[in-house]
């Protein structure tokens, strides 16, 4: 089995990107499933309903989202109503799929979305719980359904948490993959228990910018000090993202390869 998971979209130049190569990565590659983060599809922070369809159009089988699910608050009764969305399952004031059950090709794929709690901010702590335990939950709820393969979006900030994550979860699900930096790690790995890890993904965003903000924007804010309103750069996009393979049989990851585009 061979999954794709690509890293945060940003605004409209990650979108063409996604459009331009998604489905000819799948095809080249024979991927059997697609996982796509978007919670930044929405000129950069957020996701739409029509972001949301635009990506599964492209090829995505399912989407995850992380802190910026809070920016659009017109969305936040519509998420648990799109059925390939998932939101943080350990977020507790916001509803919405904390992990999904997909099934293609008479295979299950379970997917689950968590959000860190280490140097996330005080609003995104006092609004979650431990996603270390969290996570127990939404595996057993998946494997009950009888998932085949389970892959983790962890949207987090903290390194040392990411890392505790993977080893935590080896040999209990397929892959554990980082989000929310937007820039890829070369840290990916296959742990002695089969699980594929890396800390971030990276995003796939404008080339040209501060993590996808207009770099004049993020140079004012740093230099002067002063307040400069959010705008997502318009350049030409790169394209981050992992392929992982897993063993039928087994069950366990035997390689896991970084997309740099």
């Amino acid at each position: 089995m061979k999954f794709l998971v690509v890293g945060d979209v940003v605004g409209r130049p990650g979108l063409d990107r996604l459009k331009k190569d998604l489905k000819n990565i799948i095809d080249k590659e024979k991927i059997d499933f697609c996982i796509v983060n978007g919670e930044n599809s929405a000129n950069g922070k957020g996701l739409r309903v029509k972001e949301y369809n635009e990506i599964l159009s492209y090829g995505a089988d399912a989407i995850t989202m992380g802190n910026h699910l809070y920016y659009r608050k017109e969305m936040s009764t519509e998420y648990g109503k799109l059925d390939r969305l998932l939101v943080p399952a350990n977020i507790t004031n916001i509803k919405g799929n904390g992990s999904i059950l997909v099934e293609k090709n008479n295979v299950k794929f379970g997917v689950i979305n968590l959000i860190g709690q280490a140097e996330m901010g005080e609003i995104l702590k006092n609004n979650s719980t431990n996603p270390f335990l969290q996570v127990e939950i939404e595996i057993n709820k998946l494997k009950e359904q009888g998932a085949e393969y389970i892959f983790l979006d962890f949207h987090a900030e903290a390194t040392a948490e990411k890392i505790a994550m993977g080893l935590y979860l080896d040999g209990k699900i397929n892959c554990v993959f980082g989000t929310h930096t937007h820039v890829q790690t070369a840290d990916e790995v296959i742990y002695e228990g089969g699980l594929a890890y890396i800390t971030d993904v990276g995003m796939v965003g404008p080339k040209l910018s501060v993590l996808g903000l207009k770099k004049e924007v993020a140079l004012k804010r740093f230099v002067t000090g002063e307040y400069a309103k959010y705008e997502c750069s318009t350049n030409e996009a790169i394209f981050n993202g992992i392929i992982v393979e897993i063993d039928e049989t087994t069950k366990k990851a035997t390689s896991i390869k970084r997309i740099n585009m």
